[in-house]
């Protein structure tokens, strides 16, 4: 079993801007969703930090779908139905696979 790197952060960076960069460095970290350390960090080393706010949008509707995708399987194993016709979920699965790689491209 290999050893993990140390990945504790020991040491401080402290440097000086003015207010208002200091609001807009906190309202752009604060906008991806990630703490101010990990924001500077991956702006300093050069990550790209991409943010796409439609993912909400994808998480939703596809938690509709699972949820109705449970409550079929559940009636099919309580014998309660027999035959389903999933077309309809499996159209509806492939819609929003093609958005979201739409989405995708256009952000990659």
């Amino acid at each position: 079993m290999s050893k993990k790197p140390n990945r504790t952060k020991s040491v401080p960076l402290t440097f000086y801007v003015t207010e208002a960069d200091s609001r807009r460095i906190h309202q752009k970290a604060e906008a991806c969703g990630v703490s101010l350390t990990q924001y500077l960090t991956d702006c300093a080393v050069g990550k790209e930090i991409v943010r796409i706010d439609a993912l909400s949008e994808f998480t939703k509707a596809l938690k509709a779908q699972g949820n109705n995708l449970n409550q079929l399987t559940t009636l099919a194993n309580m014998g309660r139905i027999t035959a389903v016709n999933v077309r309809e979920a499996c159209a509806l699965y492939a819609d929003i696979q093609r958005s979201l790689k739409a989405l995708l491209e256009r952000t990659v």
